[in-house]
């Protein structure tokens, strides 16, 4: 008699328990997966080229020219993205857009460089993936830090940064 009742009383609790799972489900999905850069995904986005749970690349370079062209870039093979020319506008970019999964970041900028931008943005937000560029900056800099971040030397070519989207 016990489990009948107590049987009963799941069942009429089920639609409750379906609406709190999938509530809870939902909420999991819109947080950021420390899982990025799966490999793409065909026909998400037109004819284009999709990178799996990869939502949004914010670039940070202090040469708009350049940062501009990355932005076509990257937009060109359907990633969407978003730009900031200082890293401490990509700070004020990333409390307010929660898309935002891969930052690609020059290094050499006045006031705060793309290192310093790398380690806040780890601190801050350790599941971002930080992918830093530069034309003056030796790899061999970021050996022996800490954190590792991935690099790739200016000029790069896009599919260089989009294989590392993918990593």
């Amino acid at each position: 008699m016990a489990d009948e009742s107590h049987q009963a009383s799941v069942e009429a609790d089920m639609p409750r328990l379906l609406i709190a799972m999938y509530d809870v489900r939902i909420n999991l999905a819109s947080h950021k997966s420390c899982s990025l850069g799966e490999a793409p995904v065909a026909g998400e986005r037109g004819e284009n080229m999709s990178y799996g749970l990869l939502r949004k690349v914010l670039v940070v370079d202090d040469e708009p020219d350049i940062a501009d062209l990355a932005v076509a870039l990257l937009s060109a093979h359907a990633v969407d993205t978003a730009v900031a020319y200082s890293a401490h506008e990509a700070l004020q970019i990333l409390k307010t857009d929660k898309e935002i999964d891969v930052v690609v970041s020059d290094v050499m900028m006045p006031g705060m460089t793309g290192l310093e931008l790398a380690d806040a943005v780890r601190e801050m937000y350790p599941c971002i993936k930080i992918i830093l560029v530069s034309g003056y900056t030796h790899a061999g800099l970021l050996v022996g830090r800490e954190r590792q971040y991935l690099f790739a030397t200016k000029p790069y070519q896009i599919t260089t940064i989009l294989g590392m989207l993918r990593s």
